[in-house]
C-alpha cells in the first residue's frame, strides 16, 4: 500500500529527458504528460507523497484528496515499471 508519508526516489538506471512539457523515461519508453512530469520532477528522495501533492495542488486546480489518489496511481505504475523506487 502506498502511504502519503512515503518517500520515493528516481531509479538512476532509467534516464529521463524533457520533451516540450512532457518527460520521457528511457529505456522503459514511458512518456509522462505535463502533470505527471511535474510529479516525477518532484520525486527526489526527500519529498513525501503528501509534500509533492501540496506543490501540485498549489499549481493546479485540484483538491488534496484527489491529488493523493491520482498520484498514488501514477506512483504504483512507475514503481512497477522500475522508473522510481521507495527510498
Amino acid at each position: 500500500m502506498i502511504e502519503k508519508t512515503l518517500i520515493l526516489e528516481k531509479n538512476n538506471e532509467q534516464k529521463s529527458r524533457k520533451y516540450l512539457k512532457s518527460t520521457i523515461i528511457e529505456p522503459a519508453g514511458i512518456t509522462l504528460n505535463e502533470l505527471a512530469s511535474d510529479v516525477y520532477n518532484n520525486i527526489d528522495g526527500k519529498n513525501t507523497l503528501e509534500e509533492i501533492c501540496q506543490r501540485i495542488t498549489s499549481e493546479y486546480n485540484v483538491e488534496m484528496d484527489e491529488c493523493i489518489n491520482d498520484v498514488t496511481g501514477l506512483v504504483k505504475e512507475l514503481i512497477e515499471l522500475e522508473a522510481i523506487k521507495v527510498k
